[in-house]
């Protein structure tokens, strides 16, 4: 619990309900989301997730309840999906990076105040998180998607220097990207009606030795899976306790995770970035991209008809607005989801 908490359990405190725990001397480095932890003594031991009073986005970085302690049986969902699938687990070799473990504390006040903002409900808490470098073959390494859009202080492209190590051509290392990144998340969402949101810090790239990009990890669960509000017959065995907390919503929306957290939220910005340092066009970059979609489509015939239920190719997206929430419409007030304001042309129609 960090400073600015201990007044809101100052009483549990006081009476020794709270107590301080000591410390396991481990060095700990903070990962890109700030509040999740990387055991640096021990690479192999569970990363931790905290909660942080921060507003960031629409969202206080809390850890709510309810969704906290379902934490690991999502994961023992997910990774069964995975597990049964061959595409999945032997073809993509996708890693999941499980919660495993969970804890949470009910404020004794504000857990049972009625109309209390919900960050006052999401205090205190922990995840244990599953590891990346163990499940990391020899010569591998892995890196966050939102790492391929640095520049150094000279304008020097991270991307630019990944190609250059690989001695790949520009198209041909992009294409092997955008085959380790899109198969399964296409998979999840199109066979079972699950969507990751697969933005830069969530989303995390695995490389060979050669930084040529191979597969996919993807973390954060609880926060952000969302199923398919339509009935699928993928879904009917999902177990109760995992339904109750999974956010759902209609098939058309669940494609803005993937429109806004990846092609928007990534390639929006990578692509300008590759047409400037790598001499890529913007329209071959993101002719690449369909090509890979249209690839898996092929793959799978029998799930045509969830390739028009979940139509990535459609000829516009609904623009996501945040700013709008915070500038016009909410304030700070709480806000379960983001302002769609017009709309804007899906560069992957028709490329």
């Amino acid at each position: 619990m960090g400073r600015g908490g201990r007044p809101l359990f100052a009483p549990q405190i006081a009476d020794g309900g709270i107590i301080p725990l000591p410390t396991d001397n481990a060095r700990r480095l903070p990962q890109q989301s700030i509040r999740t932890f990387l055991n640096v003594t021990r690479p192999e031991a569970r990363t931790v997730k905290l909660p942080l009073s921060v507003l960031n986005t629409l969202v206080w970085r809390g850890l709510p309840t309810e969704r906290t302690l379902a934490a690991p049986a999502v994961t023992a969902w997910v990774h069964g999906l995975r597990d049964a699938d061959p595409f999945l687990r032997d073809e993509t070799r996708v890693i999941l990076l499980g919660e495993t473990a969970s804890v949470t504390v009910q404020h004794p006040l504000y857990d049972r105040l009625p109309g209390a903002p919900y960050q006052y409900r999401e205090l205190l808490g922990c995840i244990w998180r599953e590891p990346l470098a163990p499940q990391l073959e020899a010569g591998e390494c892995a890196r966050t998607l939102a790492a391929l859009l640095h520049t150094d202080a000279r304008g020097r492209a991270f991307t630019a220097e990944l190609v250059a190590c690989s001695g790949l051509a520009p198209s041909t290392w992009l294409r092997r990207l955008f085959a380790a990144l899109l198969p399964p998340l296409l998979r999840f969402l199109y066979r079972y009606g699950t969507v990751f949101s697969p933005h830069g810090e969530n989303t995390v790239v695995v490389f060979d030795e050669r930084d040529v990009p191979v597969r996919l990890a993807i973390k954060d669960f609880v926060d952000d899976i969302n199923v398919s509000a339509q009935r699928l017959p993928e879904l009917a065995y999902m177990p109760a306790d995992v339904r109750r907390v999974l956010l759902s919503e209609p098939p058309g929306f669940l494609t803005q995770f993937i429109h806004s957290g990846l092609f928007v939220g990534v390639f929006r910005y990578l692509a300008p970035l590759c047409a400037d340092q790598l001499d890529v066009p913007e329209r071959q970059f993101w002719s690449l991209v369909r090509r890979e979609i249209l690839r898996h489509h092929r793959r799978f015939p029998d799930l045509a008809a969830r390739y028009r239920m979940f139509d990535l190719l459609t000829p516009s997206i609904e623009r996501l607005c945040l700013n709008r929430n915070r500038l016009h419409l909410d304030g700070y007030r709480d806000s379960p989801h983001a302002a769609v304001h017009g709309f804007v042309p899906n560069p992957l129609h028709g490329s």
